[in-house]
C-alpha cells in the first residue's frame, strides 16, 4: 500500500519525485523512511501484526483507516506505548486517526466515543459525506441512494453504526476472532457440494457456553468429491472427530462420505428456520459477546456474511455451509440446551 498508493500519491500531489523535495535528505523505499533536512524522520509501515510496530520513541502518529486495522486494540496499545518522544518534553507528541467509523463496542469506539471508557484527552471531529467539496453532487446521490440504516449511518454521516449483510449482522471487528481448540467441547463439520459453484466444507467448535467458533474453511470449483474426503480427513487430524452434516441434495455423494468411515447426514433443518438461527447468534449477548466467532483465516465466509441476502441464491456457498452446523436451541423454563434436530 505505502510504495504502490502513498508514493505515488505524494509525488503526483508534488509534481515531483519525493526525494527532489528541498525538504527531503533521503527516500528510503525498502525501510519505507524519509528523513528531512530539520532532522526529522518518517515511517510508514502496517499493523496486520501488531508486535512488528514496535520500535523506537516517536512524536506523532497518524493512523488511516483504523476501522480496518484487523487486531485493533493491540495495534492501537502498541503504538500508545511508542509515543514517549524522540526527545522527551522538547517536542508535543500524539496521535490522531483518519477512518470512517465501525461498530458500537469496537475497540475504535471505547477509545474515542463510549462515554464510560473513552480516553478524556481524545476528541471526535466528525464530517458527512454532504462536506466533502471534492466529491461530485452524482457521486454524493448514488450514496445517498445505495446506503440505508447502518451503512448510511456510517458512509454517509460518519457515525459508529452495526453493519453487516442484509441478513446477519455480521462485523468483522466484532466477529472475527481465534480460539485454541483445546477449550472446545464439541467438533463439528458443515458441507455444502458444488461443481460450477464452490463447494465449501467449514470446520465449526462449540465451547462450554455452547458458542460456536468457526475454526477453518475449505473452499472451491470443481473438487471431486475425493478432495473432499481427503480435506474432512485432515480437519479430522488437525481439530478432531465430530459429526458432518451436509447439503442434502446430494445424496449420493453423502453415501460417499459415509462409506470414507465419516460420521455424516443431511441437513434436516428448513432452510428459514437455519438462517433465523444462524442470525440470532450475531447479536451480542448478555455477557456482552455474540453467540459466533469466525477465525481470520476463513476468507470466504468472512466475504459471504458481509453481504449475505436470503433472498437472492448467489454467494452463498459458506454461509449454507455454516447453516448446516447450528445446533438448535431449545429454551424450556429458563434452561437452555443444544443438540442436532432430529426429524419431528
Amino acid at each position: 500500500m505505502v510504495r504502490r498508493i502513498l508514493i505515488p500519491t505524494l509525488e503526483r500531489l508534488l509534481g515531483f519525485p519525493i526525494e527532489s523535495n528541498l525538504l527531503v535528505t533521503s527516500l528510503n523505499k525498502s525501510d519505507n523512511r524519509i528523513d528531512l533536512t530539520n532532522g526529522s524522520r518518517l515511517w510508514f509501515g502496517s499493523l496486520e501484526n501488531p508486535e512488528m510496530a514496535e520500535g523506537p520513541n516517536i512524536d506523532v502518529v497518524h493512523l488511516d483507516e483504523g476501522r480496518l486495522v484487523r487486531h485493533f486494540d493491540l495495534a492501537w496499545q502498541t503504538i500508545l506505548r511508542r509515543i514517549r518522544g524522540s526527545v522527551p518534553g522538547r517536542f508535543p507528541t500524539g496521535a490522531f486517526i483518519t477512518t470512517t467509523p465501525d461498530a458500537p463496542g469496537s475497540g475504535l469506539y471505547r477509545f474515542f466515543e463510549d462515554p464510560s471508557n473513552k480516553d478524556p484527552q481524545s476528541k471526535v471531529y466528525r464530517w458527512s459525506i454532504f462536506d466533502n467539496k471534492y466529491l461530485t453532487q452524482e457521486y454524493i446521490d448514488s450514496i445517498v441512494r445505495s446506503h440505508t440504516k447502518g451503512l448510511a449511518d456510517r458512509f454517509i454521516y460518519g457515525r459508529f453504526a452495526q453493519v453487516g449483510g442484509k441478513t446477519f449482522t455480521f462485523d468483522s471487528t466484532l466477529h472475527v476472532r481465534e480460539i485454541t481448540k483445546d477449550l472446545l467441547t464439541d467438533i463439528r463439520y458443515g458441507v455444502d457440494f458444488g461443481w460450477t459453484n464452490p463447494a465449501c466444507i467449514l470446520a465449526v467448535g462449540l465451547d462450554h457456553d455452547g458458542r460456536m467458533w468457526v475454526l477453518d474453511e475449505v473452499y472451491g470449483s470443481q473438487l471431486p468429491t475425493q478432495k473432499l474426503i481427503d480435506a474432512l480427513q485432515d480437519f479430522y487430524s488437525r481439530y478432531g472427530h465430530g459429526k458432518i452434516i451436509c447439503d442434502p441434495s446430494d445424496p449420493e455423494t453423502i453415501e460417499m462420505i459415509r462409506r470414507a468411515g465419516f460420521n455424516v447426514e443431511g441437513n434436516k433443518l428448513k432452510r428459514e428456520d437455519g438462517i433465523r438461527e444462524l442470525g440470532s447468534r450475531f447479536t451480542v449477548q448478555g455477557d456482552n459477546k455474540p453467540r459466533i466467532f469466525i477465525s481470520a483465516k476463513c476468507v470466504n465466509l468472512i466475504s459471504e456474511l458481509a453481504e449475505y441476502d436470503e433472498n437472492v441464491k448467489e454467494n452463498d456457498h459458506a454461509c449454507d455451509a455454516l447453516r448446516y452446523t447450528v445446533p438448535i436451541r431449545a429454551r424450556l423454563h429458563g434452561l437452555v440446551s443444544f443438540g442436532q434436530v432430529g426429524d419431528k
